[in-house]
Parts: C-alpha cells; sequence; structure tokens
C-alpha cells in the first residue's frame, strides 16, 4: 500500500486532526492557523475563504497541491495510540534510522488532491495515481515545523478499530500552504461527516 521517504521531525505545531472515525475530540486553533481536534465539535478554518475552499471540494470540484513526498510507511502498529506526537516520532525514528531521508529531493515532487471521496498522490505531468485513500480511512493530519525550517504534513491512514495503520508524510513549500492543507481537508471531513441541518 506504502513506500518510503521523509524528513526530520522536531519541533510540533500541535496541529491534528483527528476524523471522526477515531478518536472523538475538541478542535482549537492558534492565530497562526495551526489547531488540533482531541474531543468533540469540528475545527472552524480562521475565514470564510479558507472553509470555501474544503467546501467546494466536498461539492464536486478538488484541491490540489503541489508538494514532495517525503515518507510512505505502512503496516506501523498502533499499540500506544500517541495521536499527533506518536506520528512525528514515528517519522522522526525512521529519519534517523536513515529509512526515509530528512529532506526530500526534488525529483519527489507531487500532486496532492483532496476532494470529497478522499486523498489522492499524483505524479506532477501524468495521470498516474501513486496513493489513495477514501476519507473514512483518514484517521489524523498533523502539520508541524520539523526542526529543520521544513513544514510537513503527515496523515495518518488506516481502517478504523485496527491496529495497523500508514503514514503519508508531505514536505510543503511553506508554513501557510502546510496549513492550508490541513484546514482544507478538516474542513471536508466535517462538512462530509456532519449531520444537514434543516
Amino acid at each position: 500500500m506504502f513506500r518510503n521517504k521523509k524528513k526530520k521531525s522536531k519541533k510540533e505545531g500541535d496541529n491534528s486532526l483527528s476524523s471522526k472515525n477515531s478518536s472523538s475530540g475538541k478542535a482549537s486553533s492558534s492565530s497562526s492557523g495551526q489547531w488540533s481536534r482531541s474531543s468533540g465539535t469540528g475545527f472552524e478554518p480562521s475565514s470564510e475563504s479558507q472553509r470555501s475552499s474544503g467546501v467546494s471540494a466536498v461539492l464536486g470540484g478538488v484541491a490540489e497541491f503541489k508538494v514532495k513526498l517525503l515518507a510512505v510507511l505502512d503496516s506501523l502498529e498502533d499499540v500506544d495510540n500517541q495521536g499527533a506526537i506518536g506520528m512525528i516520532n514515528t517519522i522522526d525514528l525512521n529519519q534517523q534510522y536513515r529509512r526515509i531521508p530528512f529532506i526530500a529531493k526534488d525529483e519527489s515532487q507531487v500532486i496532492l488532491v483532496l476532494f470529497k471521496y478522499g486523498i489522492k498522490v499524483m505524479e506532477v505531468n501524468s495521470p498516474v495515481v501513486l496513493y489513495r485513500h477514501p476519507l473514512y480511512s483518514i484517521q489524523r493530519v498533523v502539520c508541524y515545523d520539523d526542526g529543520l525550517g521544513k513544514q510537513v504534513v503527515a496523515i495518518k491512514v488506516g481502517q478504523p478499530r485496527k491496529t495497523k495503520y500508514g503514514l503519508l508524510a508531505l514536505q510543503c513549500n511553506s508554513q501557510d500552504q502546510a496549513t492550508e492543507i490541513c484546514r482544507t481537508l478538516a474542513t471536508i471531513i466535517e462538512v462530509i461527516t456532519t449531520p444537514e441541518r434543516s
């Protein structure tokens, strides 16, 4: 399902999203756009334009981001269920053991596509889909500064109530891009999983 590539993680921005398929949580956001969800209500984007980006992806469009694929880790044990910290530590440990890089190579550039059915990672100049994950399998999203001046988005995927999971790690071009990816995906999940009010 997955393959490997990634870089060094040190400073967590406390930005995590747990989908409603995993642990429950309450959203909190900072002025920098960093956020986490851990117990009940959904994450509220900081502006209507940011929310509309996610909503438009839900209503038939897509949100695309050009990023670098840092790592794909598969069949990981979710023994301690440590959430965001556990995800970052897993990436960091694999970098220390040189299983994945600290900095993504230029040739690892991909297109991340967010839409109402989930996420896709595609080659830049072709329609080839490298990875695809349905929305229900997205358990948590974390965006953080890796301590080397690089912004990383890590996406945890897996089946509900299963102990094995996978991690997709993406190196972003800026903090704004990393935050926008997290906000957009959070909005998609929120809109899709929240019952429509009459």
